[in-house]
C-alpha cells in the first residue's frame, strides 16, 4: 500500500506471473551469457534491448516483483566473469562491482539492483 498526501491507498501494480518469470528465465539461459567470449561492452550491447523492453513492460508503477530476474541476471553475468577472467567467486564478485561503480549505466537493470 503506498501513500498519497498521508493517506494509504491502495495503488494498482503491475506483477509478474510465476510462468512469465519462469519464460523469462529461461530465455536468459538459453542465451548462454557465460559462454560467450566478448568484451563486457559488447555483452552490454547485446543485451540491453532485451533488459529495455523487460523494463518497459513489466515495471509500470513497481517493480518488486521483478527482483528476482534481475538477481538471476546479475548471477550470470557473474558466471560469464568467472568464465572469461578465470577467477573465483569473490574476486569475480569484486571484478563486476569495479565495472558497476565505473560504469553504472552499462547494463540498463543495474539502475533498479547492483550487482
Amino acid at each position: 500500500m503506498q501513500t498519497i498526501k498521508g493517506r494509504g491507498m491502495l495503488l494498482p501494480g503491475t506483477f509478474v506471473s510465476i510462468k512469465s518469470k519462469t519464460a523469462i528465465l529461461g530465455k536468459f539461459r538459453e542465451l548462454a551469457i557465460h559462454k560467450w567470449r566478448k568484451p563486457i561492452q559488447e555483452i552490454a550491447r547485446r543485451l540491453n534491448p532485451v533488459v529495455r523492453g523487460l523494463l518497459n513492460y513489466y515495471h509500470k508503477l513497481r517493480g518488486e516483483s521483478m527482483r528476482e530476474v534481475w538477481n538471476q541476471l546479475n548471477h550470470r553475468l557473474l558466471k560469464w566473469v568467472k568464465w572469461e577472467k578465470g577467477l573465483y567467486k569473490m574476486a569475480a564478485v569484486r571484478w563486476l562491482k569495479r565495472q558497476y561503480k565505473s560504469s553504472p549505466g552499462l547494463f540498463a537493470h543495474w539502475k533498479l539492483v547492483q550487482p
